[in-house]
């Protein structure tokens, strides 16, 4: 199991945490917890895997999952290694050291200031939306597709240069096709679709999207098919009630309100999997972080 976050409670220096011990939460769940309670700057509570309800604290037990390194999981550094202050030398002008920089979000010395952590409608806000949070983005979601090696810069974010270097390679050709109604188009077979469909598309030993997202069956993941037009328009949890969760910014399956800067795809090719050196694992087990809980060390 990987490191626990540090409590005045004293117990055995490396005790395992499982589900069954008291407080345990898979840490992501813990600060989805931390912001469903308005994201304290002090005491709060959760419900451990148990069902148990745990006290905590934002010093205890919130702010150790962004300072603390092997937190998230063996030789995994810690987020405010790269993410220490609000200057041009942290990544996205970011500081996750305190409190108040956890507040402030990311590319802060940027015009507007300020990118809202956990879903707020501007920073200062106090509408939290963990769902629609970039926090959670980045920590769940694992770097799509399979095999693209990490790179903490700008530089792999938007995929290969194979077309239209100039509207910013891969994923800028997809948000020119989103831009433009997302059509099922000669432009769509041609350029669009091979993104989906063939191997190694977007590098070296990458196997296709469509080869884990094949069909809209329980087999399939995320109940998703990108094989073809109508099945990426039908997007994910299409066997779900309600069911869909569309890919590209709409507000229902079936919309034409596409909306690339908030899309689901967009989330997915650009983001790397945070925090670094986290392995990647195709299925959901690994998505939620590592079981941490209060006063185990």
């Amino acid at each position: 199991m990987g490191a626990v976050l540090a409590t005045a409670v004293s117990m055995p220096a490396m005790a395992e945490v499982t589900e069954s011990t008291p407080g345990a939460i898979k840490g992501v769940d813990l600060m989805a917890a931390w912001v469903g309670a308005g994201a304290p700057n002090g005491a709060f509570s959760y419900k451990d895997m148990s069902g148990n309800s745990t006290s905590a604290s934002f010093d205890a037990d919130i702010l150790p999952l962004f300072t603390k390194d092997d937190i998230w999981g063996d030789d995994t550094a810690s987020c405010a290694s790269c993410h220490s202050g609000n200057t041009e030398e942290s990544l996205h002008e970011m500081d996750l050291t305190s409190y108040a920089g956890i507040m402030l979000g990311g590319d802060v010395l940027a015009k507007p200031p300020g990118v809202p952590l956990f879903g707020q409608s501007k920073i200062g806000a106090t509408d939290y939306d963990w769902g629609h949070s970039k926090m959670k983005e980045r920590l769940r979601n694992n770097r799509m597709p399979p095999n693209v090696e990490f790179d903490i810069t700008e530089e792999n974010r938007d995929g290969p240069c194979k077309v239209n270097a100039d509207k910013g390679c891969e994923v800028g050709m997809m948000a020119e096709w989103v831009g433009a109604g997302a059509k099922d188009d000669a432009s769509f077979k041609a350029n669009i679709l091979p993104m989906f469909t063939q191997d190694d598309y977007w590098g070296e030993d990458t196997a296709s999207c469509a080869s884990c997202h094949s069909g809209n069956t329980e087999e399939s993941l995320h109940e998703m098919d990108l094989t073809s037009y109508a099945g990426i328009m039908l997007g994910g949890d299409v066997l779900a009630k309600p069911p869909g969760v569309p890919l590209f910014g709409q507000s229902t399956i079936g919309g034409t309100d596409y909306d690339w800067g908030h899309s689901k795809m967009k989330g997915r090719l650009r983001n790397n999997r945070m925090p670094p050196n986290v392995e990647f694992d195709i299925t959901e087990e690994n998505r939620d972080g590592q079981i941490v809980a209060h006063g185990s060390r």
